[in-house]
């Protein structure tokens, strides 16, 4: 009687072990689609992707959900919207990388067993905006440079490390946004009403 009560209660915890579901963590979407449109003056818009990742130590953007320079390019492409006039937006990516650099780690009894910070995830973005208007003579040139780093342990794992890369993407891609608005504010007329 006794060996029956254990064989039920077994299968009893297998069964509902059986019944319990475990779901991989989901990273971070990686889009450009939750910045807000701006109305250039102009007719068109050229995007030249100037920039060849390595894919070789340090860079690792090749790895990502999205390449760097097509998050780039969709930023562009979603917020510089062409809404008429006669001159024309060039958005020239000239570095869209993510690299992994290793930190220094502490060595002794103390750090044994501690999960130290074992490397850092850097997006940088290099971009150029020119905005070329014949009608009239305007031009201008924007110059942009963000990065955004993410520290990552040493017990990280793959999508860790996936989730460092989109963290920091979409933080570089963020700082990008506000540095190009706020330049967009000092040169007249290149934002319609």
């Amino acid at each position: 009687m006794q060996i029956w009560r254990y064989v039920v209660i077994v299968f009893a915890v297998l069964a509902g072990l059986g019944g319990c579901q475990t779901t991989a963590p989901v990273p971070p979407t990686t889009t450009a689609d939750a910045f807000v449109p701006l109305a250039m003056n102009a007719r068109r818009l050229e995007i030249i992707d100037n920039w060849q990742m390595p894919v070789e130590p340090p860079y690792i953007g090749h790895r990502a959900q999205t390449l760097p320079s097509n998050l780039l390019a969709k930023w562009a492409s979603q917020v510089l919207q062409p809404a008429g006039g006669s001159g024309e937006l060039v958005f020239d990516i000239s570095r869209a990388s993510v690299t992994r650099i290793a930190l220094p780690l502490e060595a002794g009894i103390k750090t044994l067993l501690t999960d130290q910070q074992e490397s850092k995830i850097k997006a940088e973005f290099d971009v150029k905006i020119m905005w070329l208007q014949p009608v009239g003579g305007s031009q201008a040139l924007v110059q942009l440079q963000a990065d955004h780093s993410v520290t990552i342990p040493e017990s990280a794992s793959t999508v860790d490390l996936q989730n460092a890369m989109q963290t920091a993407l979409m933080g570089a891609l963020t700082s990008l946004d506000r540095q190009a608005r706020a330049e967009f504010l000092q040169i007249n007329n290149i934002i319609l009403p």
